[in-house]
């Protein structure tokens, strides 16, 4: 039997160059001068209390997106249980952080979803309005953010790159949300990329009467889930709670680490809880720019652009070991307490499942 040569691919030369960049910055802000480890020799420098009370807060938010993704699927499928849509969120934060721009959580949701007799059809539509909602409460709350602490958005623009690297981020947020709104509830807009596609795609007469069949489904489903404005109501004060969670987690450790009272003592303003809201929503637009699994690199740079100010005062700088706490909570830690549920998603059948489902999502 011949052997199989090995080859390697761009998909492993790019998925070995993030896992480089991701070690990297956290060997960097742990043991480079005023990080991680300088920081906790201090017997002063962190409160863990505080820290471990921000990595169950940031989880809490996890457990709302289930309690979301229960409310979307019980609209049709009654026995649908809170451990199902559990290990549906968790396998959620799983995959879309190891993915670039966090493609690969959808699908791997929906797979598991279809496991459960859900239909692809249905569970996309909950998934994408789901997603949808996401995006409208943490674009208002971006804008309502510019419009009230615009000072600290401003501060960011120290020179041409960063100021066209956050309108760039500010923009395309917004036209993700519009774009998404238009596809799910306008079928002009619908038809006119069904037509696109079928200019584009190979045989496209074996492939655009499914299409048609996906879309109108769709579009039905997003008819369904909108019909109970009581439903809508809970879901949206639901992601609201779990936008808030979120974004908490800058100011709990900029608390941890006692800047406050630096920030007193040197006679410069201190962080409010508000004002740490407003700029982390600057932060994740940002940061949602670069195209990488946990948008690494860019997150650090966009923390960095906003925050540096409140981390660093004088002689003392912290910024170096809020970053890597902020990565550990939001995004390292997420993917250790996530991985376990990937095991949900295993079986013979489930690489051409799932390549299947993302074909369907392209579709649609």
């Amino acid at each position: 039997m011949e052997k199989k040569k090995f080859r390697i691919s761009g998909k492993l030369i790019f998925n070995l160059a993030v896992v480089a960049i991701s070690i990297y910055l956290i060997i960097y802000f742990f043991v480079s001068e005023d990080g991680l480890i300088d920081l906790l020799k201090k017997p002063d420098g962190c409160n863990m209390l505080i820290i471990i009370a921000a990595l169950l807060i940031y989880d809490l938010n996890i457990l709302v997106d289930a309690v979301v993704t229960l409310i979307y699927v019980r609209s049709k499928y009654e026995n649908f249980s809170f451990i199902e849509a559990l290990k549906v969120a968790f396998v959620g934060v799983f995959f879309s952080a190891i993915t670039p721009s966090s493609t690969g959580g959808q699908p791997m949701q929906l797979y598991l979803m279809s496991k459960k007799n859900i239909s692809v059809g249905f569970g996309s539509a909950c998934m994408t309005q789901k997603f949808i909602v996401y995006q409208i409460v943490m674009t208002a709350v971006s804008v309502i953010a510019v419009i009230t602490r615009f000072n600290y958005f401003s501060d960011a623009f120290t020179n041409i790159w960063s100021t066209l690297f956050i309108i760039f981020g500010f923009t395309v947020q917004l036209a993700m949300t519009a774009l998404f709104l238009l596809v799910s509830f306008s079928h002009k807009v619908t038809n006119k990329l069904i037509n696109l596609i079928y200019k584009i795609m190979k045989n496209p007469e074996k492939k655009i009467e499914r299409l048609h069949k996906e879309v109108d489904m769709f579009h039905d489903t997003n008819k369904q889930l909108f019909s109970s404005v009581k439903r809508l109501v809970v879901i949206y004060a639901l992601v609201f709670i779990q936008v808030i969670l979120i974004l908490s987690i800058p100011y709990l450790i900029y608390v941890s680490f006692g800047m406050a009272p630096i920030a007193r003592a040197a006679g410069q303003p201190t962080l409010s809880f508000y004002d740490s809201i407003c700029i982390q929503s600057f932060v994740l637009f940002t940061a949602n720019l670069i195209p990488l699994p946990g948008a690494s690199g860019g997150a650090e740079l966009a923390f960095t652009m906003y925050f540096g100010s409140f981390f660093k005062i004088g002689a003392i700088s912290k910024i170096k070991p809020a970053i890597l706490m902020w990565r550990f909570i939001t995004y390292y830690g997420a993917i250790l307490i996530s991985a376990p549920f990937s095991y949900f998603t295993k079986g013979k059948r489930r690489d051409d499942e799932i390549k299947q489902i993302e074909e369907e999502l392209e579709s649609e």
